[in-house]
Order: structure tokens, then sequence, then C-alpha cells
């Protein structure tokens, strides 16, 4: 038999299997990896450095997946929600990929020239130069969370006895137990943060 016409592997699709694996597997490890991509653990090798070339293809795929169509030409505060709002459904779709993500070191030149943005918008609104990363760093984490409280049950809290938490039941009595739990604490959290940041701005 001929060879195929097309490599059987390339960096696209190893990223975009790592994505799906993580999803329902929620780990990554390269034996997985190779068996879902039908090939040899040293096949992934002639493409890929090893795990973490492999998280960053994940970055990259879902850079790839989400776009960059965020108006950063808006004011600091509405930018930085529609940055937050990307995000979250970006890591939304890929819950199982949080972790990895998260916690992998940012070494790729795309997510460089994204944070280049971001600092640019907060230096320009007046934020001092040490405070940059700190309130990029608290946004990320808060996103990270609501992006895994998006696909937690619906009720977290339960078996509550009224009698010994009269208070805590009643606040659980105006709270959905739906999805839309996870969404109206996103909406009010993000408000809070964005809140936050804008009193650091007040002389």
């Amino acid at each position: 038999m001929g060879r195929p016409r097309t490599p059987l592997l390339d960096r696209r699709r190893i990223g975009a299997a790592a994505l799906r694996l993580a999803d329902e597997k929620g780990a990554l490890s390269i034996p997985a990896l190779a068996k879902a991509l039908g090939v040899a653990p040293s096949a992934l090798y002639h493409h890929v450095a090893g795990r973490d070339d492999i998280i960053s293809l994940m970055r990259e795929e879902l850079a790839l997946v989400t776009g960059d169509d965020q108006d950063w030409s808006q004011p600091w505060e509405q930018s930085l929600e529609g940055w937050a709002r990307s995000y979250l459904a970006a890591f939304a779709a890929h819950p199982g990929a949080v972790p990895l993500l998260a916690t992998a070191p940012l070494a790729e030149p795309f997510m460089h020239a994204m944070y280049e943005k971001v600092a640019v918008l907060l230096l320009d609104a007046g934020f001092a130069t040490k405070e940059v990363m700190p309130l990029i760093t608290a946004l990320e984490s808060f996103v990270l969370g609501s992006a895994l409280d998006l696909v937690a049950p619906p009720v977290m809290v339960s078996d509550v006895a009224r009698d010994t938490t009269p208070h805590l039941s009643a606040v659980l009595d105006q709270t959905p137990a739906d999805r839309s739990r996870a969404t109206l604490a996103f909406d009010l959290g993000l408000r809070a943060l964005l809140t936050g940041f804008r009193d650091l701005l007040r002389p």
C-alpha cells in the first residue's frame, strides 16, 4: 500500500483530541491520547515535545475555535466584561480541561499577545503597574471557578435542616434549583469584581 495522502497526525489534530480526552476523562496522559488517536505513543513525539507541549496545543485549539473578536476599544469595564464572558464560554465548553489549562505555564506567544492587550487596557485606565497582574489573575480565577460551577449539579447545598439553619434555608428558598443558579452567580460576581476594580482607581 502507498503512503497516505495526508499525515495521520498533525499538531492541530493532537490538540483537538487532547481537549476531547480531557473532557471525557478529566485527565490527560500520553498513552491515553495515543490510543484515542489510534497511534503508538512514540508517534506523538514526532510532533510534540511532551505533556506541556500538548497542553499548549489544547490552548491553541481553544483559541482557534473561539476566535478573538473581542473589542478592546471599548471602555475598560466593558472590555473586561466581554473578555470574561468569552473566556467563560470557552472554558465551559471544555470543563474537563480547566484544571490542566489553569495550572500549566503560559508560554505561548498568542497567549502573551492577549495578555498584552489586557495589560494595555488596564494601564491606560489608570491602574498601577503592580496591580495589573493581580487584577488579571483575580478575574481569571473567578472565570475558571465559574466554568466549573456551570457543569456542577444544579443544587450544590442540599439536605439543610431548617430548624438549625433558618437563615441559610431562607436564602436557599430564593436560589434557583437549576442551571440558572450558576449564571446568576457569575453575573453578580462579575459585577462585584468590576465594582471593586473601579474602587481602586478612586483617589
